[in-house]
């Protein structure tokens, strides 16, 4: 099946787009809890770089799972909707490394770091909708067969 991958310039763009959400989720964190005194920049490149570094190997990952174990599943919604759950799950469990980084001297109850940790995932795929947007339509495209 023939498509196009983004170049470097959408991968920039899809970066950029999770870089400044993830600032406004840094602010937002430090306002909840005022005690954390990390800088919502510092937030936002410890979470933009744990998703860069295990978000790619781990989607194409499980892409490979699940066309390797399970080829009998062949509606792209089905798939889409399982690795997009995966992703979530994923999301939380970065998320709530992330908070507990920067909240662990701080006595923070595990409710509220894994509330926060939720909301964070939910944040991260609010933001995939301008970050592939904007991936899509960059120049760079490269095309595969």
């Amino acid at each position: 099946m023939p498509g196009h991958l983004p170049g470097i310039p959408g991968y920039v763009a899809f970066a950029g787009v999770k870089f400044g959400g993830y600032y406004l989720a840094g602010l937002a964190l430090r306002k909840w809890q005022p005690v954390v005194t990390a800088s919502a920049l510092k937030i936002a490149g410890t979470r933009t770089g744990l998703g860069v570094l295990i978000g790619p190997p781990l989607t194409i990952g499980l892409a490979y799972v699940i066309a390797k174990f399970f080829p009998q599943i062949n509606t792209d919604l089905l798939i889409f909707s399982c690795m997009y759950a995966f992703i979530y799950a994923l999301r939380v469990l970065v998320w709530a490394l992330v908070i507990y980084l920067f909240t662990k001297q701080t006595g923070l109850l595990k409710s509220k770091l894994w509330t926060y940790a939720a909301l964070g995932a939910v944040w991260s795929c609010l933001l995939d909708l301008p970050g592939f947007g904007l991936a899509i339509i960059s120049p760079g495209q490269v095309p595969f067969c």
